[in-house]
């Protein structure tokens, strides 16, 4: 199994905004963050969502960008970031191995989205059979669509990775749908917005027309990524998980951020979210034979 360099992120980053101090609440929070779409977006937005955030709740505020899934975990785990924004499979591990907690889901059409298999219109690849023999690009292992959802799909059709030519893990969804346009794989694993793949990776960070693109299935609906806090953090200071939470919710509310912070909020709006409604996620993993430690 090849790994692809992840050369879009090279390291780990911490953007300061200037501050001001509430006596009650801690010095600084640190919000992190998963680079799915476009790193240097992300970095722009997350800056800028920062600031507005700092302004509402009058407390230093950091964004972490992490290079990968595992490390925006670790960071968790080992206190350095105090809340994030996480995918649905990312927060079963964080819940498990950093004691996250859910305090708010994205929402997109429904609240949930979907995964889908993808591949160009022009490729002879028709059904998911056709994929054996084929080039595959998944997101990273803890990927919810960009991973789980289309392996655990693929195993109930006796897939294994020795079926595949190649198995390639990209770092993120735009990655994956670059490399698909490149040719340097067939099929790529990622998110879709609907139920009937009519929007996605493909038509967000693609360069061809979406009629270029075939979508070969589309899953189950997934729950939407949530907003977590770590649980000491939230334990020792509930009045600033509640100000961060509602700050972040009152921010994306205004018409004028809902395109400006995309890359990073990516939905309609946002709602509060509960641990069950994970229970899906914890079912394909448990169907895969995941182990979370």
């Amino acid at each position: 199994m090849l790994q692809v360099c992840r050369n879009l992120v090279l390291s780990l980053m911490i953007f300061t905004a200037s501050f001001s101090l509430a006596s009650d609440n801690p010095e600084e929070i640190t919000i992190g963050v998963i680079p799915g779409g476009n790193p240097t977006q992300i970095k722009k937005q997350g800056v800028a969502l920062a600031q507005e955030l700092q302004e509402i709740i009058k407390i230093k505020t950091n964004i972490y960008i992490s290079k990968d899934y595992n490390t925006l975990i670790e960071a968790m785990k080992e206190k350095k970031v105090d809340f994030a924004f996480l995918t649905a499979l990312t927060f079963v591990y964080a819940e498990k191995t950093a004691q996250a907690k859910v305090l708010l889901k994205k929402v997109y059409q429904e609240p949930y989205y979907y995964a889908a298999l993808v591949t160009l219109s022009n490729s002879k690849i028709d059904r998911l059979i056709d994929l054996k023999g084929k080039r595959i690009a998944y997101v990273d292992s803890k990927s919810t669509s960009g991973y789980l959802y289309p392996k655990a799909h693929l195993k109930k059709m006796n897939f294994l990775d020795t079926d595949f030519k190649q198995v390639v893990y990209s770092g993120n969804h735009s990655q994956s749908v670059k490399m698909l346009e490149e040719g340097k794989v067939d099929a790529i694993a990622v998110f879709s917005d609907d139920a009937k793949g009519n929007a996605g990776a493909w038509t967000k960070f693609g360069s061809l027309d979406k009629k270029k693109y075939k979508i070969l299935w589309v899953s189950e609906p997934v729950p939407s990524d949530p907003f977590t806090v770590r649980q000491e953090f939230y334990d020792k200071y509930p009045n600033t998980a509640h100000q961060v939470m509602v700050g972040i919710i009152d921010i994306f509310e205004k018409p004028e951020n809902k395109e400006k912070y995309v890359d990073i909020l990516g939905s309609k709006t946002l709602m509060p979210a509960t641990s069950r409604q994970y229970d899906p996620v914890r079912d394909v993993i448990k169907n895969l034979n995941i182990q979370i430690n």
